[in-house]
């Protein structure tokens, strides 16, 4: 380690640790172990078994020692969000997986929450919620969070002023968290370029008038700090390589699931963010017939003018590649009949139906299709 690198702090409590019972932090173990077994019964759980063995795998190499201390649970929303409860519990959203361009980047962030627990700054925050809440109970916040349903507006407001960690926690978790996954194997690198990529999401985001997500609220990121922790890390680490590689196993997990991932992330409505989220899978090598499937279906949310005639060609690109969705002919066929080209649309309607014999829509296809 170069000697102008200061050491990254300590953790401040062992493997295995657990609250004595006459602290009030064994009340808080007690709210969370509650909430834990109501989140077990969620219907937004994503249950895949690669999905889970990936993030579970990556979290467990990062942990080190206190693998078995963190039960990871996979959320089904699309915003960018991990958090770690003072019980071990750790909820990671799938929209971090989205976003993240590689293993390296996704231990990043798990480095970075891990190094809040073993700092306790996690049962600092949850007692600042707890003291804050009007309910007193960290239960109601915590199905908040992890559901992506917020509370009322008056106590959100007394939520968010108690979130974010403090500067100093905020600089301890870049550094220890960085040191953790360069101890796993990972490349300690990925810390700082998560951050620049959420930086420009924000700003691409507020150039659109979207609200910063949950992760951004309570982890404020900044150029100045993000140059900083990337500064320690080259000075601990050395410099980065000068490429990056392509990784092809988070490429593959994210292509599988990517039919539901980005079906979730434009129902949130946030055309910058969902715009940003496709150019960085493009340059992932996603494949380009579900990009650009996706990206018209962007088009067409969005609705601004000329974004109908570049969502059919977006479609038409997507069809061109030979393993478009079928969706795409479907939804190509739509466009088309809304220009008046009833018999282009009815040959996008026979080949939606061609692909997906057992569409649930079927019916209405078959409207426009015998429609005189």
């Amino acid at each position: 380690m170069a000697a102008t690198a200061p050491a990254a702090p300590e953790p401040r409590i062992p493997p295995g640790y657990r609250p004595v019972i006459e602290r009030d932090e064994r009340g808080l173990w007690m709210e969370m172990e509650e909430y834990e077994k109501a989140l077990q019964r969620s219907p937004l759980l994503v249950r895949d078994p690669a999905l889970n063995e990936y993030v579970k795998t990556a979290m467990c190499r990062v942990a080190g020692a206190y693998c078995a201390d963190v039960r990871v649970y996979l959320i089904r929303n699309s915003g960018f969000n991990a958090s770690m409860a003072p019980n071990g519990m750790m909820q990671v959203w799938t929209g971090l997986l989205l976003r993240v361009a590689s293993e390296d980047e996704l231990a990043s962030v798990l480095g970075h929450e891990m190094a809040h627990y073993v700092r306790t700054d996690s049962i600092e925050r949850f007692r600042r919620i707890r003291n804050r809440m009007s309910t007193g109970s960290v239960l109601s916040f915590g199905l908040a969070v992890a559901t992506g349903v917020y509370l009322p507006v008056g106590e959100v407001g007394a939520m968010l002023s108690v979130l974010a960690f403090s500067r100093d926690q905020e600089t301890n978790a870049d550094l220890l968290g960085a040191r953790l996954m360069a101890d796993a194997g990972y490349d300690p690198h990925a810390s700082y370029r998560v951050w620049e990529a959420l930086i420009e999401e924000e700003a691409r985001a507020e150039s659109k008038t979207e609200e910063p997500g949950p992760f951004m609220n309570t982890h404020p990121a900044s150029r100045d700090r993000t140059r900083a922790l990337q500064d320690w890390v080259n000075a601990s680490y050395g410099p980065p390589r000068e490429a990056v590689e392509i990784d092809d196993t988070h490429r593959t997990l994210l292509t599988t699931n990517y039919l539901t991932l980005m079906g979730d992330q434009l129902q949130s409505n946030r055309y910058g963010r969902t715009e940003v989220i496709l150019e960085r899978h493009e340059v992932l090598g996603i494949d380009p017939a579900l990009t650009a499937y996706f990206r018209g279906r962007m088009y067409v949310q969005r609705g601004d003018a000329g974004d109908e005639a570049l969502a059919r060609d977006t479609f038409a690109r997507s069809i061109a590649t030979g393993r478009a969705p079928p969706e795409a002919f479907r939804d190509l066929g739509y466009l088309l009949l809304k220009t008046g080209d009833l018999p282009a649309a009815r040959a996008q309607f026979a080949r939606y139906l061609e692909n997906a014999p057992a569409a649930k829509d079927r019916s209405m296809i078959e409207f426009y299709l015998n429609e005189e």
